[in-house]
């Protein structure tokens, strides 16, 4: 019987452990897409499985040599999106945008990049 019971509760535990992972935030597309190769960027676009924090979300966008473009990030809450609008063109080259998302909902941060080349 103790066994079951030591079973049954690690069951549990794991289906909790479960349900709290997938509350994350989780880049599910982007305009462009990783690897993209776009003409003549004006803003980039992140959508995300859940709302996101406008405080505590972000992203920067860096150039080969890792100097940070200027640029300004806004948060969509209606659209799960995080949008990124560019101050000046970009010139031909590889960029990568290093974002940080923070679910609204339970306040975990994920960060990921997404490398593309302007054409």
């Amino acid at each position: 019987m103790k066994t079951i019971a030591r079973i049954g509760l690690a069951l549990a535990f794991a289906a909790g452990m479960a349900g709290a992972a997938s509350a994350h935030a989780k880049l599910v597309k982007s305009d462009p897409p990783a690897g993209g190769q776009p003409s003549d960027p004006k803003t980039l676009e992140l959508t995300f499985n859940e709302e996101i924090s406008g405080k505590l979300s972000g992203a920067d966008v860096k150039d080969a040599s890792g100097a940070k473009i200027v640029s300004a990030a806004m948060v969509d809450q209606k659209d799960k999106g995080l949008m990124v609008m560019l101050q000046a063109p970009l010139k031909p080259g590889a960029y990568k945008v290093e974002w940080r998302a923070v679910a609204s909902d339970d306040g975990h941060k994920t960060t990921g990049v997404i490398p593309f080349t302007v054409k």
